[in-house]
């Protein structure tokens, strides 16, 4: 399990936030050497948040996206079934024969190589730090308390001037041959013993100086983020670049902090740091000497920095990296492009019918032609008049477009909250729940998590890349299932509001079909009375006239509810769209604490 975890979760990780320090270590390494006037302290904090980016590429679990991968054009169908939107579904009955689960992963394969090789590393690392630290412990140990009433006099004096609550303890070693400051927790100031006598007073308040800023500045807490990331990060060679980088701006901060008491001590500064020379520095915590005669010489080389810039602008510089260079980013690709349709070609109108007038003037016409050349013509034998028009159909009201339909979820019968497509994404999760069932996945991963579930037991089915999980907890299923409450209420919500666009729209076509039966019954009166030339009916007339003006009232009302329905269906949507961003987000948070906490079952 411990591997499975970090070959699914930890390597990718690992691997975008080496990624991203690649970038943040060429934008600071090209600052420091393009601006020389950027003081030890700017380089100092800088180097320290490349340390700090690597640690929370590594913790942050939801990177932001950046949009910066091309998008494909796809078709308006296609686009919908790859990025689905949330619809409730009310108890839809959809049926189908489960399919057994996929074979089983292999036993071994490269992540958890990469995996047993990382822990390797981890471990190796982890030892040398605590070889570190007891050898540390020995020499304190070993060291004897400092009974120098003046040397304790003027460290006390410094501590104070340097605004420390207390001084750090201070003991003497033969062990040492230059000034130590070990431990965060209760730090303890090492000086050697074959030096201590030999110092001249100013060599002495300058080495204790430095020291004391140290504390100052607490960098025997902030050195733990480098050192941690120089652990966790061992391939990576730009995270041993910036633990060693931020070690030499920290030393040349404190040297410049020195400076700035003296100003005309730079020779006798640089005079001292010579006779310290190169030593290593203790696991557990700072040396005056340098670790290496390359740092030693550019420690001397920075005394020579006269000025630099002004502190807003440093200030306003490491913000702005600390901003934009520490947040993880994703890389995705940019919204799809929607091939334009093509329009259908618009049906061709039927020819309009003739007037009624005109057809009465056509056959009275016939008739007198008839009785003029002589021959007498049965009425009976006359060709029938034309059909009167129909009347023009009432005008609906336009009624809002429905979105296209999702994919159909393949599940028993279900009841729940469904994000359905084509095309699996990076993660997926399907919880199957007679109650309330939710799915953000792909079609055949919702065939997949019923395969895995046992009779009618609640499951969580979720995959992070290639791996598949179960949880069948059910504090975890039920904190899930609370996530998506809102989701679920404003869904039954836009049913509520469809039932009664249905019963308008039921109760439109009904007025519809009125007024067309009395515009039928209107043109046959009127074709009657010019067959038989019958008195038309004024009172008749009058009557269906008023009942047409009626209903037509009446379809008015209720396109204008319509309409206002449709408002509502929106609002309701766009809540829904939301409220189903913030329950996936905390879906996905509770699916990461259940495969930390070990509730899940490798499929």
């Amino acid at each position: 399990m411990a591997l499975e975890l970090i070959s699914d979760i930890l390597l990718p990780r690992l691997l975008a936030a080496s990624v991203q320090s690649t970038i943040l270590v060429a934008v600071v390494w090209a600052l420091c050497r393009l601006v020389p006037r950027l003081s030890a302290a700017t380089r100092c904090w800088l180097w320290w948040l490349v340390a700090l980016q690597l640690l929370v590429g590594l913790a942050w679990s939801s990177p932001m996206a950046l949009p910066l991968l091309p998008a494909e054009t796809v078709q308006p169908a296609l686009q919908v079934a790859q990025v689905a939107p949330a619809i409730t579904l009310d108890e839809a009955s959809i049926v189908f024969a489960p399919t057994q689960s996929a074979a089983a992963s292999p036993t071994w394969s490269w992540p958890l190589a990469l995996a047993v090789a990382w822990l390797l590393g981890l471990s190796i690392m982890v030892t040398r730090s605590l070889r570190g630290c007891l050898a540390t412990r020995r020499l304190l140990r070993a060291s004897a308390p400092c009974r120098d009433r003046s040397l304790l006099h003027a460290l006390a004096l410094a501590a104070e001037a340097h605004g420390l609550r207390a001084p750090p303890r201070l003991r003497l070693s033969d062990a040492i041959d230059s000034p130590q400051l070990v431990g965060p927790w209760r730090p303890v100031l090492l000086l050697p013993a074959h030096h201590a006598d030999s110092m001249q007073p100013d060599e002495l308040d300058m080495a204790l100086t430095h020291e004391l800023v140290h504390l100052q500045r607490r960098d025997l807490w902030l050195g733990l983020v480098p050192a941690l990331a120089q652990h966790l990060f061992f391939f990576h060679p730009l995270a041993h670049l910036a633990a060693r980088e931020y070690g030499l701006s920290r030393e040349a901060a404190c040297d410049a902090a020195v400076l700035e008491g003296n100003r005309h001590c730079a020779r006798e500064y640089g005079q001292l740091l010579l006779r310290l020379g190169v030593a290593p520095r203790p696991c557990a915590g700072l040396a005056s000497a340098s670790p290496d005669f390359t740092l030693l010489k550019r420690r001397l080389t920075m005394l020579q920095t006269t000025s630099s810039l002004p502190r807003v602008v440093a200030v306003l510089m490491t913000v702005a990296i600390g901003v934009v260079g520490v947040m993880p980013y994703r890389l995705t690709a940019a919204t799809p492009a929607v091939a334009p349709e093509t329009p259908a070609p618009a049906a061709r109108p039927a020819p309009a019918p003739k007037p009624a007038t005109a057809t009465s003037r056509t056959s009275t016409t016939t008739a007198r032609t008839a009785t003029r050349n002589g021959v007498p013509v049965d009425p009976a034998d006359m060709p029938d008049p034309p059909a009167p028009p129909a009347p023009p159909a009432p005008v609906a009201p336009a009624a809002p477009v429905a979105p296209p339909a999702p994919p159909t979820p393949p599940t028993g019968a279900l009841r729940g909250t469904f994000t359905l497509g084509t095309q699996r994404g990076e993660n997926a999760f399907v919880l199957l729940d007679d109650d309330h069932s939710i799915a953000v996945s792909a079609t055949d991963e919702l065939r997949e998590a019923q395969a895995a579930r046992r009779g009618d037991a609640p499951l969580l089915w979720m995959r992070r890349g290639d791996a598949r999980y179960v949880v069948r907890d059910r504090a975890t299923i039920e904190a899930i299932r609370d996530a998506y409450a809102e989701v679920t209420a404003l869904g039954e919500a836009q049913g509520e509001l469809g039932a009664l666009q249905g019963e308008l729209g039921g109760q439109q076509g009904t007025l519809g079909a009125r007024q067309a039966e009395i515009a039928v019954q209107a043109a046959t009166r009127a074709l009657a009375d010019v067959n038989v030339r019958a008195q038309v009916d004024a009172s008749v007339s009058a009557a269906l006239q008023r009942e047409q003006a009626g209903m037509q009232a009446e379809m008015q009302r209720l396109a204008t509810q319509q309409l206002g329905l449709a408002r509502e269906q929106t609002a309701l949507a766009t809540r829904q769209q939301t409220a189903s961003a913030r329950a996936e987000r905390e879906a996905r948070a509770l699916m990461d604490a259940a495969i930390r906490n070990g509730l899940t079952e490798r499929l």
